[in-house]
């Protein structure tokens, strides 16, 4: 069991109850039985991991939730509940400023799922702004590359009619396979990692999510491991490197079908700004709409969904 999560629980569901955070979830019925698996989720508030640990707490009372986050949490510069978090939930650092990075971090995510843990990661890397989905880094998408384990997307936001904190659970799912052309080079031990991985995700996406089930899924992960090191140190460093941008695309598009109708996807912090700004003049507009609708008996009119587009 999960020592410290259960220490700290009761202290989280408490304080999710106060107004501030106000947490709801939906969809905690679709997690798998247990890890391992890979949680890829938006970042919104400073809380996102202990609420998303809330919201499938039945599944991480079997399990620890490994975070992915920046060395700052730990320094305290997100605040004293992320540095409480890091302590507590035992992290995986991401210093953002040194070399190689993402490689250790990936390295570090198969050693606990292949101890049937889970492994979280907001993509984005850092918080975007109310209606945006910011742009996501290729950590998580090479991870999800490099294992054959299932993946659970979450769209987390602050409701509008009282900033509580959403948090809703998708179904899980499996990276598509490799294309092709990712295999051309026949000789290369990356290139056999990779077929190898995708077809046992391909035979995994036939099992049940349950107990039985996410066993099979940690044996696959020891074998896929057995393989990166009878490969060797650099073959191992460059699986860490096969996705693409459209293995990101693929992610964020999983995320974005969570969040409210109105959300885009932007290319940076700065075109977040512009965006966010929209967003909220048409949701005080699509208020406006729905109070003179109700008002009236009359069905809501959809102009402001029109104007966004």
């Amino acid at each position: 069991m999960w020592i410290r999560f259960h220490i700290l629980k009761p202290i989280g569901l408490a304080t999710a109850r106060k107004k501030k955070y106000n947490l709801r979830y939906s969809g905690e019925e679709r997690a798998p039985y247990r890890g391992p698996f890979i949680i890829v989720a938006n970042h919104q508030t400073a809380v996102d991991v202990f609420a998303t640990g809330l919201a499938i707490r039945k599944v991480v009372n079997k399990c620890p939730m490994k975070p992915w986050a920046k060395v700052e949490v730990k320094e305290g510069k997100e605040g004293l509940l992320g540095r409480l978090l890091w302590h507590y939930l035992r992290t995986i650092p991401i210093d953002r400023d040194a070399e190689g990075e993402a490689p250790k971090a990936i390295r570090k995510s198969v050693e606990y799922l292949k101890k049937g843990q889970i492994i979280f990661v907001h993509p984005e890397g850092t918080r975007f702004l109310t209606g945006t989905l910011g742009p996501f880094k290729y950590g998580v998408a090479n991870l999800a590359r490099a294992v054959p384990a299932p993946i659970l997307p979450v769209g987390i936001y602050r409701r509008e009619e009282d900033n509580g904190i959403q948090v809703d659970i998708g179904v899980p799912f499996f990276m598509p396979d490799l294309s092709k052309s990712a295999y051309d080079e026949e000789d290369r031990p990356e290139s056999a990692i990779c077929r190898y991985v995708d077809t046992l995700k391909n035979w995994s996406q036939h099992l049940e999510q349950d107990k039985k089930g996410m066993k099979l899924f940690v044996k696959m992960i020891e074998l896929v491991q057995q393989m990166f090191e009878s490969f060797g140190e650099s073959s191992y460093e460059r699986v860490f490197r096969m996705a693409s941008q459209a293995d990101n695309e693929y992610l964020r598009d999983k995320v974005m079908e969570l969040l409210p109708e109105g959300w885009k996807k932007v290319g940076s912090r700065e075109e977040a700004d512009g965006v966010s700004e929209e967003y909220i003049a048409w949701r005080a507009i699509v208020r406006a709409e729905q109070a003179a609708a109700a008002e009236s008996g009359e069905p809501e009119e959809t102009k402001a969904r029109d104007q966004l587009s």
